[in-house]
């Protein structure tokens, strides 16, 4: 009874960033998002068609875009139990000095978990003085290869656009696990090795100046300058491609999440066309962007590593398998905005038992082919397919 007393009692006073005097909308270039399909049509006359996992605007942080400036932010950094067992993982609750929630985004109801953590002689606070932007943490995922580009590092490209100073800025506080890749990647994007103070580094902060992005995040939703951001803040420039490109096949590997169960059956059907097995968790971030701008034709189940295809040139093929109970478009967003062609498969199968986030699937192989067939005539890839698949 107490919990739920304590959790309508936040849901009721909380407050929307967007409301905070402090905060102030982006310039309208930054406001757009991708269009919004419900489903994906352009499959078999015998496949239903994929319906999109679209997050309700509202949850998404449907309004305005811009960035809150807060004096005296507390942040209460909460831990996440995930089958991942990621012990970095961390749910974030903002609030003001009165101890109101901050509702920014994709939030969940904190202030039980943040009372209870605060009676724990154990729980360390740090505070943070001068200027703090707040990168990522839509979700509590932390060692997630799109999230870590498309939320994180395109948060502090979105608040230098709003004339956030970063070389200003003393703490960069973010999802971060100390991974070889997030170390390449701030690198690439010039974020300071020693600024960064990750949120799983104690279980509350106070900040003195905090600079939080308030936008849509996470995927389901996409704002339109996402491929563009990419290559700004990381200093892209895309080669010329003097070689024949190359065809790409995107394993999952041992990856826990969505295991890709008749994996060996589709590279049957991709044998005669020449495609690389490439595992993108083997490769640094400067070998998988090199490797992707190279392509002609990517084909991939769902996952992650797919984040590399805005590297990739325009009109480069992308054959993404997906299953149905976790129909994230942000790849089909992502390729529309750097100029690919999109082709998509759903699953045939999946395990009906396993979160959908987890579930392993499988796709009709005869779809594969006939879908391969049918890209012999699009993009980058054209004349090569035709003639390899006879």
């Amino acid at each position: 009874m107490y919990s739920f007393l304590i959790d309508m009692a936040d849901r009721a006073f909380a407050i929307d960033a967007r409301k905070r005097s402090g905060f102030r909308p982006a310039p309208d270039r930054l406001q757009e998002i991708m269009p919004t399909p419900a489903t994906w049509d352009a499959v078999g006359p015998d496949v239903a068609p994929l319906v999109w996992n679209r997050e309700d605007l509202a949850l998404a942080g449907g309004g305005p875009a811009g960035v809150l400036v807060e004096y005296g932010l507390r942040i209460s950094s909460l831990p996440h139990v995930n089958p991942d067992k990621d012990e970095h993982a961390r749910w974030l609750r903002l609030s003001d000095a009165r101890m109101r929630t901050v509702r920014f985004g994709h939030w969940k109801l904190g202030l039980g978990a943040t009372l209870k953590r605060r009676r724990d002689k154990a729980m360390s606070v740090t505070r943070l003085d001068g200027d703090a932007v707040v990168l990522g943490a839509y979700y509590s995922d932390c060692r997630n290869y799109f999230h870590f580009w498309a939320d994180a590092m395109c948060d502090a490209w979105f608040l230098g656009q709003c004339g956030v100073d970063l070389a200003s800025v003393r703490h960069f506080l973010m999802p971060w696990n100390g991974a070889g890749w997030q170390e390449e990647i701030v690198r690439l994007c010039g974020i300071p090795r020693e600024r960064i103070v990750p949120l799983s580094s104690a279980d509350g902060f106070e900040v003195e100046r905090a600079h939080v992005p308030v936008r849509i995040k996470g995927g389901n939703r996409s704002h339109d300058w996402i491929v563009r951001a990419l290559h700004e803040i990381s200093g892209w420039r895309q080669p010329v491609r003097t070689l024949p490109g190359r065809r790409l096949y995107i394993t999952r590997g041992g990856a826990l999440r969505r295991p890709f169960l008749n994996e060996a059956e589709v590279l049957e059907v991709l044998a005669p066309y020449g495609f690389e097995v490439v595992d993108c968790a083997t490769l640094s971030v400067a070998d998988q962007r090199t490797l992707f701008a190279q392509a002609e034709m990517v084909v991939a189940p769902h996952g992650a590593g797919l984040t590399n295809i805005v590297w990739a040139a325009p009109g480069t093929v992308l054959l993404e398998f997906m299953p149905r109970r976790h129909a994230n478009p942000c790849f089909m967003d992502l390729a529309a905005q750097a100029g690919l062609v999109y082709r998509n498969i759903p699953s045939l199968s999946e395990e009906d038992d396993v979160e959908p986030l987890f579930a392993g699937f499988s796709v009709d192989a005869g779809e594969v082919a006939a879908m391969l067939r049918d890209v012999a005539g699009t993009g980058a890839s054209a004349a090569g397919l035709a003639s390899d698949g006879g």
